[in-house]
This record gives C-alpha cells, sequence and structure tokens, in this order.
C-alpha cells in the first residue's frame, strides 16, 4: 500500500523525546507527522488539519488522553481518524476506559518501530470504515 505525504499522523504527548521518535519512526514510513504536546493544543490542530491518526499518550498533565480522545469524538464527530494510544499503562482498566473513550488500538511504550508501523498500516487501510463511539 502506498504512502503518501496527504497521510498526517499527528502525535499527542507532553514528552518532546517522545514526539521526536514518533516522528522519526512516522517518517521513516513515509507519512506526514505533526506532534503537539497537550490535549487542548491537539483541539486546536483539528479545526484546521484532518489526519488520518492520531497517537496519544494517556498520562499527561490538564487533560488526559482519556479526557481528550473523548473531546475529540464529541466536538469532531464526523473525523473518520483512529485514535492509536502510546502508553506505558496495560491494565484492562486502561484498555476499557481507552474504547470508552473512542480509542481504536493500544502501542505499548517503549515504542517498537515494526509494531507501531504496523498498527498505523492496519489503520489507514481501515480509514473508510472508521466509526466514531459518541
Amino acid at each position: 500500500m502506498p504512502a503518501g505525504n496527504d497521510l498526517l499522523i499527528v502525535g499527542v504527548d507532553d514528552d518532546p523525546k517522545s514526539l521526536v521518535l514518533l516522528k522519526r519512526i512516522v517518517e521513516s514510513g513515509g507519512f506526514t507527522f505533526q506532534g503537539v504536546s497537550s490535549g487542548k493544543d491537539l483541539l486546536k490542530l483539528l479545526k484546521t488539519k484532518r489526519p488520518r491518526i492520531i497517537l496519544m499518550d494517556i498520562m499527561m498533565p490538564d487533560m488526559n488522553g482519556f479526557e481528550t480522545a473523548l473531546n475529540v469524538r464529541t466536538y469532531f464527530p464526523d473525523l473518520a481518524c483512529a485514535i492509536i494510544f502510546v502508553t506505558a499503562r496495560q491494565g484492562e482498566e486502561d484498555l476499557r476506559g481507552g474504547v470508552a473513550a473512542g480509542g481504536n488500538d493500544f502501542v505499548l511504550k517503549p515504542i517498537n518501530r515494526e509494531k507501531l508501523m504496523s498498527r498505523i498500516e492496519k489503520w489507514i487501510g481501515r480509514a473508510h470504515t472508521i466509526k466514531t463511539a459518541v
């Protein structure tokens, strides 16, 4: 499947090092990447950009990843994009919380390039069938 620069992937993480790593991995796969450091910054960005995938950390100050995902699904109901939580948290409670917030998938930290790229390609291929959970 050909990757193209029209496929924007947004990373949301309050840790600049994580954003640099995500950028490196995503761009090595031929996709365009834009990083933001908070849920509020993501919501501002979504007013002008339409990413195909959002890679979101869960543990962030002010608005955590679950709250951010819920806001994305609530305020941008027509946005057909997958939300993939990129997190060290892997408890059953976290998985349920992620799904309830409108998330589509999880990738565990430390980030494995092959796993992340396989998830990205899976969701890029399903973009037309992504349902928003509201």
